[in-house]
């Protein structure tokens, strides 16, 4: 059961921190943007919060595995008509899971937040001194209101090939149709970061400019002004795309003290706004949702102890898919009930721990089955 539940950490954990590295960094990486230093610090960062969320699944593996095979070879039936009961078989487990449960608290409550914090201001720093950072070679960029963007190859700090289509029409506001007015290419440009504004500044040169009719974009004949342009400076909000590159602290990026703190802070203004309202209940979210989550663990042991011994499947597929399955039902009703955030009324920040409970119901309902 123990080597199960460690092999099946090792699997989910990389499977996690894989999929957050790889999605949008690799490729930078092997072009030559992001050092490997970055991608070790990265990886580093990953960690916790991958473990965070891979841990109680590996435990249910481990168990459905273990206790799976016992109960397939008709182990478990020989020993308890000896008179070793469900519960003395259930203890050694339900000891390691409290144990697994105060070491998902340190780290939900301070690893992965102190880790969370640390990554993000990693990219922004790596943003701010590389503002390549934002792009990858031969990949159209629509995350900028009213243009599209296309950059063929970097060299250092230097953009070569790069397109701009504007669909901004009249008042500067993109066309309704995503009809294109206006294209710009240019050879080279050089590019930096303005974290006053948090702005990208684009200088090309040689820059093609095609201006179509303002009233007929698609029509080559009428209005329509190909031509090259003099110096230019062209300049791309992060705003706008979301990506504010100063390090706001959400709520999941503070520290039990530092939630504690903030929650005592909101709790002791006699008249709080409806913003104030709004940060006190996801604080006392975020510190409910840390916490049953590290008692997830302890769930998850009730519902597999009983499933394993019930279903008494030997296949490790099998038990891997079925341990999935219930990880992802746990985390989708979380996920569910964290959309309640703004019904206060219903009290969000307890109903956190209904998967919990959930998962203790059923597994005290496959027990009275097993008998």
């Amino acid at each position: 059961m123990f080597i199960g539940a460690f092999l099946s950490l090792l699997v989910l954990v990389f499977i996690l921190v894989a999929g957050n590295a790889l999605r949008d960094k690799l490729t930078q990486f092997m072009e030559g943007q992001l050092s490997l230093k970055f991608m070790l610090e990265m990886l580093g960062l990953l960690l916790p919060y991958a473990v965070k969320y891979a841990l109680p699944p590996a435990l249910l593996t481990g168990i459905l595995l273990g206790l799976g095979r016992l109960s397939a070879d008709s182990e478990i039936t020989a020993m308890r008509a000896n008179g070793f009961g469900l519960g003395n078989l259930a203890t050694p487990i339900f000891l390691l899971a409290f144990l697994l449960a105060g070491i998902c608290f340190y780290i939900n409550s301070w690893a992965a937040p102190n880790a969370r914090t640390q990554y993000k201001t990693l990219l922004a720093r790596t943003a701010q001194e590389n503002p390549l950072f934002f792009f990858q070679p031969g990949t159209f960029i629509k995350d900028f209101p009213g243009y599209i963007l296309y950059v063929g190859d970097f060299d250092g700090k230097e953009l070569r090939d790069f397109w701009v289509w504007s669909t901004a029409g009249h008042e500067n506001k993109p066309d309704e149709q995503n009809r294109i007015r206006q294209a710009m290419r240019f050879e080279t440009s050089q590019i930096e970061y303005e974290p006053e504004t948090n702005t990208l500044v684009l200088t090309p040169r040689n820059l093609h400019v095609e201006v179509n009719d303002k009233d007929d974009p698609e029509n080559f004949q009428g209005d329509y002004r190909p031509g090259m342009a003099g110096s230019t400076v062209l300049r791309f909000n992060l705003d706008e795309r979301g990506q504010d590159l100063g390090i706001r602290r959400k709520p999941s990026m503070l520290t039990f003290d530092e939630l504690i703190k903030s929650r005592q802070q909101l709790s002791r203004i006699s008249q709080p706004s409806e913003e104030e309202q709004k940060k006190l209940l996801e604080t006392n979210m975020q510190l409910q949702t840390n916490a049953s989550m590290a008692c997830s663990v302890i769930a998850f042991a009730a519902i597999g102890i009983p499933l394993a011994i019930r279903t008494g499947r030997r296949e490790t597929i099998a038990n891997a898919v079925v341990a999935i399955g219930l990880a992802l039902g746990y985390y989708v009703i979380l996920i569910l009930l964290g959309l309640l955030e703004n019904r206060p009324e219903l009290r969000p920040d307890l109903l956190t721990w209904a998967p919990n409970l959930l998962f203790v119901l059923i597994g005290l309902a496959l027990v009275r089955r097993i008998g």
